[in-house]
């Protein structure tokens, strides 16, 4: 859609979905659910007497959604008298009726309307849009190696791509046995087998198992008589059963070629021979949403890092404008580069604002709110010059970033140091954006990255102090707004989200605006009054 004047607090409303999560694994499965498995209300207008609202079945500003049968469709919600509504779809033609007070729940469209202090009258009238369920893309790999599983002494030498350490069992244990539990289901349609110092203790006979559940396993291809030109060799054995997708996959050994003991120095499962990932590599996530209308293809995807050493349990995101199912996530062509989002192993507390074109996630690990702006934003421009708007911020570019970071580069995405933002321009390149950056433990406005972020880009020393409340005490909303001083460029403003001052303000208060509600969020660890943004729930 064709993006409002410079300055214009524009902003499409959408669904609000908050929860905790046992962990960060456990957030990516929430995530997906709400992304994926039921449609997206946006655009919600009224006009009439009566001074209630449209909320969430529960009553939650915000939480009006799609069903898991939503397509791009407009709907119509006009009063009867002061109890009832009448719901008409434009494509799925009359609902029925909506009770004031009551949830409505239909596959396309849940909501309820709750009366305020002055009644609706007949012909009171709200409207909103609904688009399509989010689609899952891939989800594959593993999560770290720990769900690289089996009986080799040296089990992890079959999975670490070296050509000099091998896995062993010894001939009178055998069977011998090697597998992965992935994050999600995979057909395997290949897999490749290297053996040690000697083609006598190469496997000469071998099967391909797949399980559901970890536990009850069936086989899907058997080899046999299986010989090593040398040592250290590879060799990759097509899988030609045509075998139905799974979690977990392992290959049982059951005899070498003569020697003693068994060698392997590579076990790898493929899902295409031609691909450039293996389905034993750190796991991958990728979603479509369909944009507002449900004609677009905004390609996002995460991949899974852990590192229990450090603390690090991240998402690291990406972006980019074509899937090929061939290359990994990182290796998309022109994709975003990776922005990281820190969370944790335990539980904590997250919002997600999603509608049909973008997601925006904020996430609070102790005392620390880190956040996330996915998807599309609203250009300045026309789809006509600006085909894909895409932003992809977290809260830096470190694959092993930490929440308990205290750095300048650490910040939120509507504050962005160094390089937690980058953003796709018209000339389908992607740039980054920085307001600050760490030198040692002080923290720099930066001169050298042209995209920048404002008004958070005003030097905390300077004229973004001076934003405060309002003369009525209430929270100014500034929109943010991206743009590149090389090439010179308004790129236009974020979704759902604006600036604000945190005088008077705490994270997690509302602030309202305009009839709508909103959230505030400090910048990471910071509360200064200068470092916060609100997301619109309403």
């Amino acid at each position: 859609m064709p993006g409002p004047h410079p300055g214009a607090l524009f902003f499409v409303p959408m669904t609000l979905r908050t929860g905790v999560a046992s962990d960060y694994y456990d957030f990516l499965n929430q995530l997906e659910a709400a992304l994926c498995c039921e449609g997206h209300a946006w655009g919600l207008l009224y006009a009439g007497v009566g001074n209630g609202g449209l909320t969430g079945v529960d009553g939650g500003s915000g939480g009006y959604r799609g069903g898991a049968g939503s397509i791009a469709e407009a709907f119509t919600l006009t009063a009867l008298d002061a109890q009832r509504f009448q719901v008409v779809g434009a494509l799925a033609g009359d609902l029925g009726g909506a009770t004031v007070g009551q949830p409505f729940e239909h596959e396309r469209l849940r909501f309820r309307i709750n009366a305020g202090s002055t009644a609706f009258t007949a012909g009171d009238r709200f409207t909103l849009n609904t688009s399509p369920p989010w689609t899952l893309v891939r989800r594959w790999g593993v999560r770290n190696p720990n769900f690289r599983t089996g009986n080799f002494t040296n089990l992890s030498a079959l999975f670490d791509n070296a050509m000099d350490t091998w896995g062993t069992r010894a001939v009178a244990d055998l069977p011998a046995i090697a597998g992965i539990e992935m994050i999600g289901s995979a057909a395997v349609r290949a897999i490749t087998i290297g053996i040690g110092d000697s083609g006598a203790r190469g496997a000469a006979a071998f099967q391909l198992q797949r399980s559901d559940d970890g536990a009850t396993w069936s086989t899907v291809q058997a080899w046999s008589g299986v010989r090593w030109p040398s040592a250290r060799a590879r060799q990759t054995f097509l899988v030609t059963a045509n075998s139905p997708a799974a979690r977990f996959w392992r290959v049982v050994f059951s005899a070498t070629n003569g020697a003693a003991p068994l060698d392997c120095n590579d076990l790898s499962f493929h899902t295409d021979v031609n691909a450039d990932f293996e389905l034993e590599d750190r796991a991958q996530w990728i979603v479509k949403a369909p944009g507002l209308v449900g004609r677009q293809s905004i390609f996002i995807g995460a991949e899974l890092f852990e590192e229990p050493a450090r603390a690090a349990y991240n998402l690291n995101w990406y972006g980019f404008r074509s899937h090929n199912p061939l290359l990994s996530l990182r290796t998309q062509v022109n994709n975003s580069g990776l922005r990281h989002l820190p969370l944790r192993s335990g539980p904590f507390a997250y919002w997600l604002a999603i509608n049909g074109q973008r997601v925006v996630i904020v996430a609070r690990i102790g005392t620390v709110y880190v956040s996330a702006y996915l998807g599309f934003a609203t250009a300045y421009e026309p789809p006509s010059i600006h085909e894909y708007p895409l932003i992809i911020g977290g809260c830096g570019s470190a694959e092993n970033g930490t929440p308990d970071a205290t750095d300048a580069n650490f910040r939120g995405f509507f504050d962005p140091g160094r390089y937690a933002l980058t953003a796709n321009y018209p000339d389908n390149v992607w740039r980054p954006h920085c307001n600050r950056y760490a030198s040692g433990a002080n923290d720099y406005g930066d001169t050298d990255t042209a995209g920048k972020v404002y008004p958070s880009a005003m030097s905390t020393g300077g004229d973004r102090a001076y934003l405060r409340d309002n003369l009525d005490g209430s929270s100014p909303l500034f929109p943010l707004i991206l743009g590149s001083s090389s090439p010179r460029h308004p790129w236009g403003e974020f979704d759902g989200c604006a600036w604000t001052t945190g005088f008077s303000t705490a994270s997690e208060s509302r602030i309202e605006h305009d009839g709508a509600t909103w959230l505030a969020f400090q910048n990471a660890f910071r509360i200064s009054p200068d470092n916060y943004f609100a997301l619109k729930m309403d």
